[in-house]
């Protein structure tokens, strides 16, 4: 049962959301076209990096999905598991960290969250798993 009030959702607010600082597939191509278009006639781009920058760019891709896919599935393994979750500014006034129980995982902008305690928290936040 929630008591309304205690809750305070209002002193730490969600992180802004961060903006993505790297080129998506889309971005890579168009650039890589200003390129191909701009490029020195007497020195034109070798064929080999051109493939080699393609094929980096589809493993950063990968590797950001799985990455993400891997915090995914380690907060949904947490779901039912008692946690203490570092809290970055004081919103518990007894110290920096919460103690619960994992109630569900959320995905927002790209960042896996806990519920703990009806607090929302990042993965990246646990600190310690408890015994039950």
């Amino acid at each position: 049962m929630e008591i309304p009030g205690t809750r305070n959702d209002y002193i730490l607010p969600d992180p802004p959301a961060q903006r993505e600082t790297f080129l998506d597939q889309s971005a890579f191509l168009k650039l890589l076209t200003v390129q191909l278009a701009t490029q020195d006639p007497l020195q034109p781009m070798n064929d080999r990096d051109f493939f080699a920058q393609l094929a980096q760019m589809g493993m950063v891709q990968g590797l950001d999905r799985l990455q993400r896919n891997l915090s995914l599935t380690q907060g949904a393994s947490l779901i039912g598991k008692r946690v203490e979750v570092s809290v970055p500014f004081a919103e518990d006034i007894g110290g920096n960290t919460v103690t619960g129980t994992v109630e569900s995982v959320v995905v927002d902008n790209n960042r896996v969250y806990v519920v703990v305690n009806g607090g929302r928290y990042p993965i990246e936040n646990i600190v310690t798993i408890l015994p039950e």
